[in-house]
Order: C-alpha cells, then structure tokens, then sequence
C-alpha cells in the first residue's frame, strides 16, 4: 500500500501575545491620528486614514489601507509591519527588552501615510511572489532564490513577451521583505519568515545593481498637441464660459419657492416669457431614453432649486399646459448672450457650440473644462507642479508699465509661485509671464466671484488658494463631501479633455478628435523642459521656469533632455557657454552675404575684432572657440535673432542683458538675423494668423509692420518648406556641435 505524505504547510508562528489587539484605535497609535475622520481598528481588514493632516492630495479610495488584498497568513503581520514603521516607538514600548524593538528607531524613520501605502503595495507584490512559488519554511536557499523570482513576470501576457521588472522595482520589495522580517522578530511571528537573514544578511543594494537612467519620464509630443488644444480653449470659449456662469449666477433667484405650486407658476410664467420673444420655442434637452422634453433642469435652477425630482415634475406640468403651443428647441435658451463664432475647417465660421445652458452636458461640464484647461496651460507653460497650482492665489499676476529709453513703453507681467518640492514649507519665487496667464488668472477670478463662494485660505502658505474643489463645482450645487479640496490633474482631466475634443471636432471647428491624447503629468515639465532647453542657450530658459536651483535638480533634467550640455558646476556652465557662443559667431559670420537687421555695423566690428578665428577657415578647437566666446560675452542668440547685446539703442529695455520677449528682432540696434532667424520670424508670424483671435491678428500685422521683407521672401514657401529650414539648421548645428568640430 503506497504511504501518503503531508504537503507541509506554513510553519505555525510561536504563541505570542499580539502586539496589538484587534478592537484597539489605529488613531491612537499612530501620529496625526486624532484627525482621522474615522474610527480605525486595528482588526479591520481596510483601515480609511481619511483625514490624516499629511495627506497633501489625496481623497476618496486614495486614502485607504487594503489589508484584505493579504492572503491570511500575512494579513495580521502586514498591519503590525505598517504601525512600526509609521510610529517606531511603539516597538520597544509593545516588546520591551527585546533587541530588534530596541534598536528599531535607530533602523526606522517614522514615515508619513503616503510613504506606508507605497510600502504596503511593494509587500502585497512580494508576498504574491512568495506565495505564487510556494515557499512556505524560508531558510537560506529560498533567501538566496528571491532576488531572481522578485523581478520575474508575474502574468502569463508578460511571460510570453520576456517582461522583466527593472532592478530599483525588485529592490523596493527586497527591502519591504526585510522590514517584514524584522517586524516578525519583534512580534513573535518568527514562523513566518524563519530565522536566517534575509538574502544572507548582504546589502539590498548590492543584489540589484541595475540602475536606470536619471529620468524614467521622456519628453512626449501628446503635451504640446494638449498645450496647444487648451490655448485654443482659453483664446475662443473660456470668456464665453465664463459669462455664462455669470449671467446664471447674477439671474438665479436667492430664495426658492416655497411650495411645488409656487414652483410649477413661476415656470410656466417664465417659458410664456421666452416663447413671446423667441417666436414660441422654448429651450428642450435629450432625456436618456433620447426624447425631446423640457429643459426642466436649468429653468428650475433660476428659481433657486436644484433637487432633480422637483424640477422634473414642475417640468412636466408645464409641458401638460403648453401642449402643441409651443416648440421644444434644443438651440433655444433663456440666456440671451452670444456664443462666439470660430473659423470652421470648410472656411466658414459658426459658433463653437449651439448654446450654453445650466445642464450637466452643457455649461457644468464647460465650467470644468476650462478650470482644468487652464490649470494646464499654466502647468505646461510655466513647468508648475501640482503641489505648486494648488496654492496659486486668485491675485497672483501683476503688472507694470515699464519705459523704454526710446520713450516707448511696454507691460511686465510677473506671476507669484511658490516652489515647493523637498521644502518642508513653500518659498515664494516669481517668474515673467504672458498676457495670455494673466488672462488666464483674470478668468479663474471672475469664475470664483460668480460662484460667490470665499476661497479657502492654505495651512501651508496661510494665503487664499485659486483652484479650489468649488471652483469646478456647478453654481448651486455642492462639491462630494469625499473630495479633496483643492484641483489636480490627474488621469480624469485628460479624460475630460478627450470630451471637449470630441464634441468640438463634431462641430467641425478642429481637426483633430484628441481621441488618441495620452497624457501623464509626469511627462510635462520634462517635455516643458526639453522645448525650452532645444532653443539656443536655452539652458538658461529651462532652469528659469523650471526652477533648477540646485546642481543636482539640473543634471537631473539635463540628463534626459538637453545632450549638447551637462552642467555640473557654474565654471563649467560658462565654459560650455563660451565655446557655443565662438561656434555661433563662426556660423553667422560665415553666412555674411545673406544678414539682415539693423545690428549689422556691430557685428561687423566684433569680426573685425575678432581678426583670424573668423577669417580663417580651418576648423577651430574648442579652446580656440571658448576664446572667441570670452571676447564676446555680449552676444547671445535669441529665438528669433543673433543679439549683440549694448545698452545704447536697445528696445528691450535688458538689464546689463537682452530681454527677448520685449525683443524687435531687425529693428533693433543690436538685431542680427539670419536666414535660419528670418524662417522663425515667418513661422511665427503665421501661426499668430493661424490662431485667428483679436490679439493674435494685432501681433501678426505688428510682425509684418516691423519686418516686411521676411514675409516677401518665404512667400512662395509653404509652412512644412520654411519649417524645413529651420530642422535642418539645428541638425546640422547640433550634429557638428557633438562632433567637436566649428
């Protein structure tokens, strides 16, 4: 008779008394826990740390613990691993005299919420690999096997393509797998993970030696096809948007009726009203059995009531009366404002939309496109991050009219920030900015004081923050009581503007659906960065908006999007600074015959200067460009022109350096300009065509006013032909500038 053999199972952990019993309050354990906004026990399987005063963004599911995601074999020794570490002083103060409790504040840092859920995802991911592979009494072979199996695929699809997870994943578990295991010797569940050390007691690091590149994030071209789509927003439908917010707000009554009769005489008045102006149409909508009814909703709204049921069943009575006297029109509104008209991709014009009344299809979720639109814009064009969007303040733009010495003026907008990555508390910076976000500011506060709600005032800043929850949040209605409050982009904004392109591209008023937009936030500021940094000395450009004050911070951007330099220390900057600038004289110069602009006699007398290293033609070393560089601190290639920067005559106002968005390039004294320069200039100046909004046509024809042989010479070209010049000029200077050779 064949002898049956047990399957061994998990070693039973040592009796012990439970560090922690199940009925305790995780609020009492843990530091900040007497914000909680729940009652947390120790043996619930989803501890919710809503509340908690760490918790910088987070709202909803985001807040939870999901113990029940544990097999029970490691579901109570997980709860026990989380506590220790969010509060090391328990361990000893739980198990006293023992060695691993009293060494464990020395080992462990007390962490914050956020930094324990990212543990408990990188255990959860562990122990699956634990168990998947049956290793049920650890000992040192099954130690000496998990820095293979932690990086393996763990599905089939991943299997079948030859996915592996990279070293610095596979180490953020190893590590979680030894804290576990040093947990386990302070609780008394020794059977858990054995006795012997994890991975034999030899360095984490030192088994995943692979390491990434510095950014994992790469520039992406979806950025700018957004960046691009919510400019458009911004310059065609927010003003509309926000006038219709408050034209409701300022039309809504302040007291609702105070009877369903009341409610029901009101309406049927008010749709009298708008049939005698409109010729008997009155404003109707699509139910979600696709019927034309009664606009029921937004008409309850400007009596003050926004209970659905109410509106609907004075809806329907009203209807019942005007039976065949009058027609329901889904273009039909009560608002009498206008809805602006756009270029249509057959050449006409029609309005963006057919109207905007107080529905969720229509004015509430345009109110929440444009907040969100233009989060972004300022997000992609001024490389802010979400902590730094969410304490702008609703003032944060000013402006100031500053002289020129030609008796000209212009004005200065200096937008207000913070920075506030690995600061314990945000320090006020400013960076110049547009008309466009100052407009941009300009809506957001108009949009605010419509609502008529005060905004909230930061606990970090201790100012009033703009893009508060309620500033998305219909007029009238509530935000979610779980929401969090303040706005973020996260994956749903991208979501809602795949929406506003969808519904615009049917109405034939863009090319594009944006169907395909994908979008991560991660990939913003490196893409900022990178379309920054590609411009000539741009390095300087892309550490203003970026707000690269530390080396370190530099190289880490740098590393990934600009190859031509990396900068390490201030010296090294201005060498590599020095050697472009001796390359660039020698490109210009040996492109003399075909120059333009008034800064030309400079130019000429910095060649002359110059003497050999520009008239010889023999390549030149990079120390003899760095030379020529050093002669020539004063000359700096903006985006649109060669600048040889002096203080007399200069018509951008620069202190002791150009100022190129007050630039004149060929008009001013110091302007020199290329053929290379002359195709941006051309480029540039269509695209302001292209845009079609009042503002754009001004800086169009002032382009054209100030320099009208650019437009005569590429008028036989097409877009793609002069863009042409301009990719093969960069090429061409990056490829020799790689190459070492002038």
């Amino acid at each position: 008779m064949a002898e049956i053999l047990a399957f061994p199972g998990p070693d039973v952990p040592e009796p012990a008394q439970p560090l922690f019993a199940a009925t305790e309050r995780v609020n009492d354990l843990i530091p900040g826990g007497e914000y909680l906004l729940h009652d947390v026990r120790v043996g619930q399987d989803t501890w919710d740390l809503a509340g908690h005063p760490d918790w910088q963004d987070k709202a909803g599911t985001a807040t939870r613990f999901p113990f029940a995601k544990f097999s029970q074999r490691w579901r109570d020794a997980a709860k026990e691993l989380v506590l220790l570490q969010m509060n090391p002083a328990l361990a000893a103060e739980r198990s006293p005299g023992n060695p691993m409790a009293d060494n464990w504040p020395q080992i462990q840092e007390p962490i914050k919420p956020v930094t324990a859920q990212g543990n408990l995802k990188a255990l959860t991911y562990a122990l699956q690999t634990v168990d998947a592979h049956r290793l049920v009494r650890f000992d040192a072979d099954d130690w000496e096997r998990l820095p293979f199996l932690l990086v393996q695929p763990a599905s089939v699809e991943d299997k079948q393509t030859g996915t592996t997870l990279s070293p610095l994943v596979g180490r953020g578990r190893a590590q979680q797998l030894a804290a576990l295991w040093q947990a386990t010797q302070i609780t008394g569940r020794n059977g858990l993970l054995g006795h012997d050390l994890p991975f034999g007691g030899r360095e984490i690091n030192e088994l995943f030696t692979g390491r990434g590149k510095r950014n994992q994030v790469h520039p992406h071209e979806h950025v700018g096809h957004l960046l691009g789509f919510t400019a458009w927003l911004i310059d065609h439908v927010a003003e509309d948007v926000i006038a219709h917010v408050e034209w409701w707000a300022a039309n809504t009554a302040t007291e609702a009726p105070v009877s369903q009769s009341e409610l029901r005489q009101r309406m049927l008045g008010q749709v009298l009203e708008i049939a005698h102006h409109t010729g008997g149409r009155v404003p109707g909508s699509r139910n979600l059995n696709g019927e034309l009814t009664l606009a029921h909703a937004p008409l309850a709204r400007l009596h003050g009531v926004y209970d659905a049921d109410e509106a609907f069943d004075a809806g329907r009575w009203v209807q019942s009366q005007l039976r065949g006297r009058v027609v329901l029109d889904e273009s039909c509104s009560p608002c009498p404002l206008p809805i602006t008209a756009v270029p249509t991709l057959d050449g006409g014009e029609k309005p963006w939309t057919v109207r905007l009344i107080a529905a969720g299809s229509e004015l509430d979720i345009w109110q929440r496109r444009i907040v969100y639109a233009c989060m972004y814009y300022l997000s992609a064009t001024l490389m802010l991050r979400d902590s730094q969007l969410a304490i702008l303040t609703p003032n944060c733009v000013s402006a100031e009219e500053v002289q020129r010495p030609d008796g000209t003026s212009y004005i200065k907008r200096t937008l207000t920030a913070h920075k506030t990555k690995n600061r314990h508390m945000p320090v006020p910076t400013t960076v110049v900015v547009n008309s466009r976000i100052q407009h941009v500011i300009a809506l957001m506060g108009r949009l605010q004081r419509a609502l008529g709600y005060e905004p909230e005032i930061h606990s970090l800043t201790g100012l009033r923050y703009l893009f508060d929850q309620r500033l998305a949040t219909p007029l009238g209605k509530k935000a979610r009581i779980d929401a969090r409050e303040g706005l973020y982009l996260d994956q749903w904004f991208v979501k809602l503007m795949r929406g506003a392109g969808a519904e615009l591209h049917n109405r034939a008023v863009i090319r594009h659906s944006l169907a395909d937009l994908k979008v991560n936030m991660r990939q913003v500021r490196i893409t900022a960065g990178q379309a920054y940094a590609v411009r000539e000395h741009g390095q300087a450009l892309a550490a203003a908006f970026g707000q690269w004050d530390t080396a370190a911070v530099t190289r880490g951007y740098i590393g990934d999007i600009y190859k031509i330099i990396s900068p390490l220390e201030p010296e090294e900057v201005a060498e590599v600074v020095q050697e472009d600038v001796g390359r660039r004289m020698r490109w210009v110069a040996a492109q003399r015959d075909t120059l333009t602009g008034n800064g030309l006699p400079r130019f000429d007398a910095a060649v002359a200067a110059a003497g050999a290293p520009l008239s010889n033609p023999a390549p030149l070393t990079p120390a003899r460009l760095k030379s020529l560089g050093k002669k020539n601190r004063n000359v700096t290639q903006g985006p649109l022109t060669l600048c040889m920067w002096q203080a007399e005559g200069a018509m951008c106002d620069g202190e002791g350096k150009p100022n190129f968005r007050l630039c004149f390039p060929g008009r001013c004294r110091n302007s020199v300009m290329t053929r290379v320069d002359r195709a941006r200039y051309e480029l540039m100046r269509r695209q302001q065509l292209a845009i079609g909004s009042e503002s754009s046509q001004r800086a169009a024809a002032k382009m054209d006013e100030g320099n009208p042989h650019i437009r005569e010479e590429f008028k036989d070209l097409s877009d793609d032909d002069v863009y042409d010049i301009v990719i093969e000029h960069v090429n061409a200077y990056v490829r020799e500038a790689l190459e070492g050779a002038a």
